[in-house]
């Protein structure tokens, strides 16, 4: 089994490898439960307190959200999204790229089909930003205070974003990749609020072109950006 779970310090997903029993220690410290007929595909993201019943069918690269119940026999396709607190039925069928959003209940044998996940629509219902008339989304990001990635690569300094300007590499498209290095990751404003969590950090704005994203999650991977700012929020007086 190939699967990601969040680290428990800094929730950032990593990869773990093993059979069910090699990986029961990290599932309990998650509080998640793996049914022993469970079959998980390759590079399936596992949120945490999640629950995959009996003879249930999670896809590769699927991704199953924090709190999320997947039914006695469940199938849920590869590249599918089930949100935060979702419960999937019994014998319910979630097809290849679907996208279930937060709190849905998905009754016994209901079944549901594809998304094209590459479209203003799914922008909207995953992440609630909106792409303008020529294709642009604004995006945010926390970073260190001198602007600075929180997490480098290997061997790498750590990614200086500068203002007004932005970068590129050459990418293709790939919803089965949530996560990786030699690209750029943004989210919505409040996610990058709550990934900052306490830590002393700033959030950034930057424009990012609908055709430059490569996956979409409750983050965007995105092999180009520009026009980096510096966002100033003031909650009651208290600016962050």
């Amino acid at each position: 089994m190939k699967i990601y779970l969040r680290n428990v310090k800094t929730y950032e997903w990593e990869l773990k490898e093993g059979t069910l029993k090699e990986l029961q220690k990290d599932l309990n410290d998650r509080k998640i439960v793996i049914s022993e007929t469970a079959n998980i595909g390759k590079y399936a993201n596992i949120g945490d307190n999640a629950n995959i019943g009996n003879y249930a069918n999670i896809g590769n690269y699927a991704n199953i959200g924090n709190y999320a119940n997947i039914g006695y026999e469940a199938n849920i396709g590869d590249n599918a999204n089930i949100g935060d607190n979702a419960n999937i039925g019994n014998y319910a069928n979630i097809g290849d790229n679907a996208n279930i959003g937060y709190e849905a209940n998905i009754g016994n044998y209901a079944n549901i089909g594809k998304l094209d996940i590459f479209t203003k629509e799914y922008i909207y219902i995953q992440l609630g930003l909106l792409v303008d008339e020529k294709g642009y989304i604004t995006m945010f990001k926390a970073v260190n205070p001198d602007l600075t990635a929180f997490y480098k690569e290997e061997n790498k300094k750590q990614y200086q974003y500068k203002i007004g300007k932005g970068d590129k590499v050459n990418a293709e498209r790939n919803q089965g990749v949530n996560c990786s290095d030699n690209c750029w990751h943004f989210t919505n404003l409040w996610g990058a609020i709550s990934f900052a969590s306490n830590k002393p950090h700033k959030i950034i704005s930057a424009r990012v072109h609908i055709d430059d994203i490569l996956s979409v999650y409750d983050k965007v991977r995105v092999k180009k950006f520009s026009n980096v700012r510096v966002v100033e929020l003031d909650f009651k007086g208290k600016k962050i």
